[in-house]
C-alpha cells in the first residue's frame, strides 16, 4: 500500500509464498486488511495470518480514486500488473473480525 495517494510514494508491503494450485484447485482467498486504529495493515491467505503478513501504516490517508485490483498506478500510467487471475471481490468497511476473515478464507459468507 502506498504510503501517500500521490505518484512515487513509498509503499508498505505485506506478502507471502504459497504454492500455485496448477489452475485444477479452489486457488487461494486472499484478505487485505487495514485497520486504523491499530495502524497496521495484514494479508491473510485462506483465512490464516501468518507471522511476517503484519506491517505498521501510521498515518492512512483518503483515496482520492477508486479502489483498484490487479494493478496500480505508476509515473504516467498503469503498471504493476498482477500475474495471475482474480475470480471474485468483496469489499467490506471498517475492520473484519479474525472469525468473519476465517469464515470468508473458508469460503464461507459472513454478514457485513
Amino acid at each position: 500500500m502506498p504510503v501517500k495517494d500521490e505518484a512515487g510514494a513509498p509503499e508498505k508491503v505485506v506478502s507471502e509464498i504459497g504454492s500455485a494450485d496448477g489452475g485444477e484447485g479452489l486457488g487461494h482467498r486472499l484478505a487485505v486488511v487495514y485497520d486504523d486504529g491499530a495502524d497496521t495493515i495484514k494479508l491473510y491467505v485462506d483465512g490464516q495470518l501468518g507471522a511476517g503478513d503484519t506491517a505498521d501504516f501510521p498515518n492512512g490517508w483518503h483515496s482520492g480514486g477508486a479502489l483498484q485490483v490487479g494493478r496500480a498506478e505508476a509515473a504516467d500510467g498503469w503498471g504493476e500488473y498482477l500475474h495471475g487471475d482474480v475470480d471474485e471481490v468483496q469489499a467490506y468497511q471498517g475492520v473484519l473480525s479474525e472469525t468473519q476473515i476465517r469464515q470468508l478464507g473458508a469460503g464461507a459468507g459472513i454478514d457485513p
